[in-house]
């Protein structure tokens, strides 16, 4: 056996049968077919694979009619050996289509079909059947709506003031049924932080029932350039200084100003024309000491975009109560005929005046504003005690008091 084995023929026709041999085995796994038309693959079915989201085409004259009720996608199972299985799978080189050429214009129930999966499997649709509706095409045109999103995302201080599309008509394909449902055409532009005129390219043009439903239609042209015209509209609004509170006891307020005048307001045009200022936050006197200067911030209402400053200084001066005297104020008195008046205490005919009172509400009294005086009369010589009368100045604050230097003075008539 060993000497038949060492010939060279014999080995020769040992690699011959072995080969013929793995041609049959790769030929039965892959199901090759002879020219014959005969299947040399032994034949296993065991293999089964599902594709999920399958195309659907459509046998029809698109260009005449509409056809709904078509799903995009449909799952198709292969059954078969696992080589032939895995390729097709991997390959997707078949088609699934729905044939409605010889249809006319109507609902029916249609069966979905293949092309291009080979005899050697079996392949299943799911659905099966589905219901068609065909109708004729329509078309018709529409003027587009341009609607901004994020519109308060604007750059602060910015609106928009004019919004146009080119072109501003499209024309929208589809079955008479959803041209009627049409409600609206619409584009969207998103505006945030736009600060300046812009046109947008290419933004898309969707097509609405009167529910908010997108329609889906055929459009022409699928998108439009949208121009956004932006504008900051602002005024000079005078500033008020607001306050809560009152001042500490003895304590009075002489001024409360801002240092700023006026601040720019950014705002709709429309509320631009009825501002008339722009408060500040409520300052609380009560927290107040002394004469200062703090930075207060603006309170404006929510229609305003932007402020040129969003705080304030302002000046703060108070005043304490003082004590200020006034010196040698007259006493007015009237001498009896042939008499002499001499005065005791005080030895001459003034004294001083106390006043008590804010240094803003003194500052303008002087001596000669007050009037002292006493009543003599008739009365017989000698020493008298009068009491000394007082009067103030016209529109004196009532909380400045006065205090006299003598109540009574004494007096000698002679």
């Amino acid at each position: 056996m060993n000497k038949w084995l060492e010939k060279p023929w014999a080995i020769r026709a040992v690699a011959l049968i072995l080969s013929v041999l793995l041609f049959v085995v790769v030929a039965f796994d892959e199901n090759v077919y002879d020219n014959d038309g005969l299947d040399l693959s032994l034949g296993n079915t065991n293999e089964t694979q599902t594709l999920e989201d399958v195309p659907v085409q459509i046998h029809l004259d698109q260009e005449q009619y509409v056809v709904s009720g078509v799903p995009e996608t449909v799952t198709v199972s292969l059954q078969g050996s696992l080589t032939l299985v895995t390729s097709t799978a991997r390959q997707r080189n078949f088609d699934v289509f729905v044939d409605l050429e010889d249809l006319g214009v109507g609902t029916h129930r249609v069966a979905l079909d293949y092309f291009g999966i080979p005899d050697g499997l079996n392949a299943y649709i799911e659905p099966q059947e589905i219901e068609v509706t065909i109708e004729e095409r329509h078309s018709q045109s529409f003027n587009v709506a341009i609607d901004t999103v994020n519109r308060e995302q604007i750059a602060p201080g910015y609106e928009v003031s004019n919004i146009y599309a080119e072109p501003s008509e499209v024309q929208v394909t589809s079955s008479k049924s959803v041209i009627d449902k049409i409600a609206i055409v619409k584009a969207f532009v998103d505006v945030t932080g736009l600060d300046d005129t812009q046109t947008i390219n290419n933004v898309p043009v969707k097509v609405y029932d009167n529910q908010g439903n997108e329609l889906s239609v055929r459009i022409d042209p699928p998108t439009t350039n949208v121009t956004v015209d932006v504008k900051n509209p602002s005024k000079m609004a005078p500033i008020s200084v607001e306050t809560e509170n009152e001042l500490p006891e003895d304590m009075q307020l002489v001024s409360i100003e801002p240092e700023a005048e006026e601040v720019e307001v950014f705002a709709a045009e429309s509320y631009l024309e009825q501002l008339n200022e722009i408060a500040t936050e409520p300052i609380d006197l009560s927290q107040i000491t002394e004469s200062d200067t703090i930075e207060v911030e603006l309170a404006p209402s929510s229609e305003v975009r932007l402020l040129g400053s969003e705080t304030v200084n302002v000046n703060i001066e108070v005043e304490l109560i003082e004590e200020e005297e006034l010196e040698n104020v007259a006493i007015d008195y009237d001498s009896p005929e042939g008499q002499t008046v001499t005065f005791v205490e005080p030895s001459s005919d003034n004294m001083n005046v106390t006043m008590r009172g804010y240094p803003s509400d003194m500052s303008e009294i002087n001596a000669d504003d007050l009037q002292l005086s006493i009543d003599i009369g008739n009365r017989s010589p000698g020493e008298h005690q009068l009491p000394v009368k007082f009067e103030a100045p016209e529109d004196v604050p009532d909380n400045l008091e006065f205090e006299l230097e003598f109540d009574e003075v004494t007096v000698n008539i002679q």
